[in-house]
């Protein structure tokens, strides 16, 4: 017998099972892929989902009502062709090392501060997480000696985070209320009016007492 022959032709067996078995591994992982997004594209948008992208909308847009005297902070825009009507400052949605900070503003004492929207209760870890933002915005954009805090904005506070906060110094907690109206007087046309969703009145920004 031709050994030689018999383990060149073995190997070349062996080979062409191993080379079968990683397509067919291959082509399993990319189906299993294909349709994990197929089923996630048809889930429609959760309520929570929803409330959170309005949350943010609505107060970016009705800043100067919400914040007197604020501003969010900008950058001046890279893409200079840009219209200043068509994009929103870079201060939402601000990207970090440490984290997406969801609105970075200015007081009107020029302190920088780290704006947090919890469309429900603040968790625990908000102040791990905002402690991360401001921490970065003291490194990276505050000028010496401009002071930097953070303000969390929630539906509530639970009792641990007040407690907690009630002995944090740079750490502001405002809640909030939707509020739904109606004109039930309607037009000659016979249509009624839905003022829509409004926020209530800002919170004191008094650490851990929620309003």
């Amino acid at each position: 017998m031709d050994w030689t022959s018999f383990l060149g032709a073995l190997s070349g067996t062996v080979i062409g099972l191993l080379v079968l078995v990683g397509i067919m591994a291959l082509w399993f992982y990319v189906s299993d892929r294909l349709a994990e997004r197929k089923q996630a594209q048809k889930q429609p948008p959760t309520l929570d989902s929803i409330l959170e992208s309005y949350l943010e909308q609505y107060v970016v847009e009705n800043f100067d009502c919400l914040f007197p005297g604020w501003k969010i902070f900008d950058e001046p825009p890279k893409d200079a062709s840009q219209s200043e009507e068509c994009r929103k400052p870079s201060g939402v949605r601000y990207r970090t090392d440490a984290g997406e900070i969801d609105i970075l503003a200015v007081d009107p004492q020029e302190t920088l501060v780290t704006i947090e929207l919890k469309r429900t209760r603040a968790p625990d870890k908000v102040i791990s997480q905002v402690d991360r933002y401001v921490a970065w915005v003291k490194k990276h954009l505050a000028r010496p000696g401009q002071k930097v805090r953070g303000l969390i904005i929630a539906q509530s506070v639970g009792s641990r985070l007040a407690y907690t906060l009630s002995r944090r110094h740079g750490i502001g907690i405002w809640t909030y209320k939707w509020q739904l109206k109606f004109d039930k007087r309607p037009d000659r046309k016979g249509v009624t009016t839905d003022s829509g969703k409004q926020m209530a009145d800002k919170a004191s920004d008094i650490p851990g007492v929620p309003q």
